[in-house]
């Protein structure tokens, strides 16, 4: 199942409503995920203590 499949909107159907999507299917058993926005790259990734950090 692709990740677009599984993008819920809780509690708010409008499109305005932000989009929910857990943490596992962005960063998978790699626990890493590459974003690139505006010429830059970012790396969102899971610490062992299971918080969330993105660096550039």
């Amino acid at each position: 199942m692709q990740l677009a499949d599984k993008v819920t909107r809780r509690g708010d159907t409008s499109e305005s409503a932000p989009r929910e999507v857990d943490s596992s299917e962005l960063l998978g058993s790699s626990g890493q995920l590459v974003i690139h926005h505006e010429q830059r790259r970012y790396v969102l990734r899971r610490t062992k203590s299971g918080k969330l950090i993105l660096n550039a």
